[in-house]
């Protein structure tokens, strides 16, 4: 019997099917679940440099579907001839259809931007597909393709949480024939076993991250909670005036990061082609003149003439920032640039970047 390892973070998501399918047909696995510190160290070893990963016998492979479609030949659930594989392949790609639509509308980091879309999205694509895949159940007595149980099935059944996590709803409430698909291919009981002592996967807020935890409690909203901490550290202003000058400044950097990410993330090329020219002509220059003028004014500080969390936090931002642009910000804003050296010159900033993990990003 060959040696299976399945790679992925702790959560269900894409590692999902996989182990759906390998409990289905009661083939030993190591479930291996990277934690977010470690995944930095291990990328480099991982085809394409992404989760999941399958590995047989030693050998890793990725891409979600084709190590599903490998395991189901594996497990007797691929289908009886090329007709009815051809049947599943539909299915299952008319999922990941789904899925890819509602995942760039979870994942879109403009929240005005996000809110239009998500009209869309609930109003007309999250209808239309699951009516479709709705009737194909029907058509098919409560499976996906073939009239039969398949990897179709285990595949949706198996990511269905992440769409219900993504969308925050229950997809399938309303659709009695989608309903009976998931109802079948839980009831399996080498699959109701595997959903049983599964380990719980990561919760956040929100579901998103970054999240600080304080004596337990998780809380979101990187601004936020950048700012408690900078008061339990003297870095939030003398009073509320103060506060208010750092957080205005503060703002202004996140109106600069979240135009920069619009561009950096638009899907589509010739839309984002365009947009660059608007970011790297007006944007960028108007934002970082701006910001320079201030550093000058307030000795090479972003406010109030002293350190405060808004130096700390434009410096610890920088990074990302050059990277989503492909290049150095600061190369000529000399006022900003003493901004960074300051916070970096810190002896607890400079010891925590000597010895943080290496990151892509």
């Amino acid at each position: 019997m060959p040696d299976y390892k399945v790679y992925y973070f702790n959560v269900k998501a894409l590692g999902e099917p996989l182990r759906f399918l390998l409990s289905y047909g009661n083939l030993p696995f190591d479930d291996v679940r990277i934690t977010r510190e470690e995944w930095p160290a291990l990328k480099p070893t991982m085809p394409m440099g992404q989760m999941p990963v399958l590995q047989v016998d030693g050998k890793k492979v990725h891409q979600s579907v084709a190590m599903s479609r490998y395991l189901a030949k594996q497990v007797g659930l691929a289908g009886a001839d090329d007709w009815e594989n051809l049947m599943i392949d539909t299915v299952v790609d008319t999922v990941n259809d789904f899925r890819l639509k509602i995942a760039v509308v979870s994942y879109e980091p403009d929240d005005e931007i996000k809110e239009k879309k998500l009209v869309t999205l609930n109003n007309e694509v999250i209808p239309f597909y699951l009516e479709k895949l709705d009737d194909i159940a029907r058509e098919n007595n409560g499976y996906l393709a073939n009239s039969k149980l398949s990897w179709a099935d285990v595949y949706f059944t198996a990511i269905l949480d992440y769409l219900n996590y993504m969308t925050k709803t229950d997809l399938v409430a309303n659709t009695p024939n989608l309903q009976k698909v998931v109802d079948n291919v839980t009831s399996i009981e080498s699959i109701r076993n595997w959903i049983d002592k599964r380990p719980k996967t990561e919760t956040m807020p929100m579901g998103q991250m970054p999240v600080l935890e304080v004596d337990g409690k998780r809380v979101h909203q990187s601004l936020a909670m950048c700012r408690y901490v900078a008061k339990q550290i003297n870095l939030a202003g003398d009073n509320a005036l103060e506060s208010l000058q750092i957080d205005a400044i503060v703002d202004t950097i996140n109106d600069f990061r979240l135009k920069i990410a619009i561009v950096a993330y638009e899907p589509d090329d010739m839309v984002k082609e365009k947009k660059m020219i608007t970011l790297n002509n007006e944007v960028i220059p108007f934002y970082l003149t701006k910001l320079n003028v201030i550093a000058k004014e307030n000795n090479g500080h972003l406010v109030l003439g002293k350190p405060t969390w808004a130096d700390v936090y434009f410096a610890g931002i920088l990074d990302y920032l050059n990277y989503l642009t492909k290049t150095n910000l600061l190369e000529n804003f000399p006022n900003l640039q003493e901004v960074v050296n300051k916070v970096l010159d810190h002896e607890n900033i400079k010891a925590y970047i000597a010895k943080r993990p290496i990151t892509e990003v």
